[in-house]
């Protein structure tokens, strides 16, 4: 009796689990992981696109040529936080001489904080005098930018530190 007990016992235990079980469950959890990153990065891609931006932004070297002296001074005027959709997308102003004519063709660098570096985008004014900048982040808070123009024959070179509202303004 006690023989037959003990064999229906080890008859009742846990059987283990084959390698083709763990590799297949494995497989599956691999599986699922890879599709939710994938799923993140495209809606990120199309939030972009809704946006109206492409999803990689070209990032430019500042240049180390000293700022102008010569010329008219100049001021950035009306620089304000782009918001799309609810969202701090960029950045824009007007680049104007202190007599309120625009600097037309001016080439405004604009430099931030992103992903441990510095990173700078370039725009170049239009007719009057206006730039923007659409940055491949969103923001909150303040976001520390610092504008530059390097002047030319014409106006003098410019910097400015400041710190743009984001989106919750």
């Amino acid at each position: 009796m006690c023989t037959a007990m003990a064999s229906d016992e080890v008859g009742l235990g846990r059987r283990r689990p084959s390698f083709r079980s763990i590799a297949a469950l494995l497989i599956l959890v691999i599986l699922v992981l890879v599709s939710a990153w994938s799923l993140v990065a495209v809606s990120k891609i199309n939030q972009l696109w809704l946006l109206g931006r492409s999803p990689s932004s070209t990032f430019v070297t500042l240049p180390a040529t000293p700022l102008s002296s010569h010329g008219q001074p100049v001021m950035l005027a009306s620089i304000s936080t782009i918001i799309q959709k609810g969202l701090a997308v960029g950045v824009s102003g007007y680049l104007d001489t202190e007599s309120g004519q625009p600097v037309v063709g001016a080439s405004i660098y604009v430099q931030y904080y992103l992903n441990g570096a510095y990173k700078t985008q370039v725009s170049t004014t239009d007719q009057t005098g206006y730039f923007e900048i659409h940055f491949p982040i969103n923001w909150d808070g303040s976001l520390p930018v610092t504008f530059t123009y390097f002047g030319d024959d014409q106006h003098q070179g410019l910097t400015l530190n400041s710190s743009l509202p984001g989106e919750n303004i």
